[in-house]
């Protein structure tokens, strides 16, 4: 839920992905491993997941701040959106009390088994937040644990429960490891979740994406306006690729990374191709998906050390400088 573009409430909730444990410990039960960022219908859930033992949905929203109008909107809006049995937490760092009332005679009152749990962020994670903040993009996965340092960094404030919800009967739990490699939204669910554990600190592949049948390609923003990766296991050519282009906004950049076209091919792939405001590499995508994505991260990988570090270097020093 973050605002005006600041990047402190993703890095937040990355750090309560991180420690599930910390945010199982306050609600008091276990979840399965927790999504970024997931859509769900219209609107973009912090962190997402499944209590195990009922199976129902788990929606977590983050807001390092005193719960407002804007984010008081937006949970009714969930409300009135959910058609099943969910638990929805809402941590701030305080609630003002008309918030908490209206959001309980809206629970107690709707005709659904939810359940809204309120729990208290620590002020004194904002301090480590703000220095990861203005971090070098790449490097902030790994100093996460700077967080470890703040003792209850969350508090149980207050649960509602609709008198519904305990009738609830258990569902089974989906299985976000199985994939049907006939389609396009699994393949690019595993080529996302293969990313993501080979490259954890690019923070764009922590985010879940909404995908769609039509569309083979996955977008990841490279960290400026008009600067974007698109990865494709198999395009409708049978192509696949790793993509960086630059639009014309951008042109310098992609001339300065373009400069030396022989070391790009030397330390990224020697399929390196140059042009159109783009750097990529392309190649016959294998009948085997794991064997493609297996490909497709190794360059991956590759142009994020030789590529996206320097380019978030630049970008640190221009901040800097404004």
């Amino acid at each position: 839920m973050s605002l005006k573009g600041s990047e402190r409430e993703f890095i937040f909730s990355l750090y309560m992905r991180q420690r599930q444990q910390i945010i199982e410990d306050v609600l008091g039960f276990t979840l399965t491993d927790l999504l970024l960022e997931k859509y769900w219908d219209k609107l973009k859930i912090d962190l997402f997941g499944y209590e195990k033992n009922l199976g129902v949905p788990v929606m977590i929203e983050v807001w390092l701040g005193i719960s407002n109008g804007y984010h008081q909107d937006r949970f009714i809006e969930l409300i009135d959106m959910l058609d099943e049995g969910t638990i929805l937490v809402y941590l701030a760092l305080g609630f003002q009390d008309k918030h908490i009332v209206e959001l309980e005679k809206r629970v107690r009152g709707c005709d659904k088994p939810i359940k809204l749990i309120l729990v208290n962020i620590s002020d004194r994670v904002l301090k480590p937040l703000e220095l990861l903040n203005t971090k070098h993009k790449l490097k902030i996965y790994g100093e996460l644990a700077i967080l470890d340092e703040i003792e209850k960094p969350l508090q149980l404030m207050k649960v509602i429960e609709h008198s519904l919800f305990k009738a609830l009967s258990p569902k089974p739990l989906p299985d976000y490891h199985e994939f049907d490699f006939s389609r396009r939204v699994d393949i690019n669910r595993y080529l996302l979740l293969r990313l993501r554990e080979a490259v954890p600190n690019f923070l764009p592949v922590q985010r879940e994406k909404r995908f769609y049948e039509s569309n083979a390609t996955i977008r990841l923003s490279g960290g400026k306006s008009g600067v974007d990766y698109f990865v494709s296991a198999r395009n409708r050519r049978n192509q696949a690729f790793v993509e960086l282009r630059f639009d014309d906004s951008n042109r310098e950049l992609f001339q300065l990374f373009t400069s030396k076209p022989w070391l790009l091919r030397e330390q990224i792939d020697e399929r390196i191709k140059i042009g159109n405001n783009a750097i990529g590499c392309y190649f016959r995508a294998s009948e085997n998906v794991k064997v493609t994505a297996d490909e497709l991260v190794k360059v991956f990988s590759r142009m994020v050390r030789a590529i996206s570090y320097p380019l978030f270097d630049i970008l640190k020093f221009e901040y800097q400088m404004v």
